[in-house]
């Protein structure tokens, strides 16, 4: 049986719910970005643990049908299926997490998601540079216009 999508939509829920929680303390109009990541996280978690679930009853009734148990060792799935990737994302999220607050907010994130993009097997630098420049856009319109939301400044920028 796999159990990875249950146990990892119980992670999600229990993110989500954690961060509507944390995310309720805040300021009216800074508690949206919380509350709302939150609350999608805890929503997408519930296909995924109904996914887990479905497929663990199944499971189990295919082996209650067949009235055995089996005896013959069989493999048991990976926790990640690609390790390398993993190990990838999560140095390139380390790395960006340190160099934030020193290089400045728009310039980690487009150097995060064009190295990862790159990293990750993607070869077309128009597709990179299109996702860099639609998500970075996507981030300003989000802190600066509509919440007004100071972001770390620049290091360009900074005197």
């Amino acid at each position: 049986m796999n159990y990875r999508d249950l146990f990892s939509g119980i992670a999600f829920l229990i993110i989500g719910a954690s961060t509507v929680w944390m995310g309720k303390d805040f300021f009216a109009d800074a508690a949206y970005v919380p509350i709302g990541a939150g609350a999608l996280m805890g929503a997408f978690s519930l296909p995924l643990i109904w996914r887990g679930v479905k497929s663990i009853l199944a499971a189990r009734a295919m082996t209650a049908s067949t009235g055995a148990h089996r005896t013959e060792p069989h493999s048991v799935p990976a926790l990640v299926d690609h390790p390398a990737r993993f190990a990838t994302t999560l140095g390139c999220c380390l790395v960006y997490y340190a160099a934030l607050p020193i290089v400045g907010f728009y310039t980690t994130s487009a150097l995060f998601i064009s190295l990862l993009a790159v990293l990750l097997g993607e070869r077309r630098p128009a597709v990179v540079a299109g996702i860099t420049l639609g998500f970075i856009t996507l981030l300003y319109a989000l802190f600066a216009v509509v919440l007004k939301r100071p972001l770390p400044v620049e290091f360009f920028l900074a005197s």
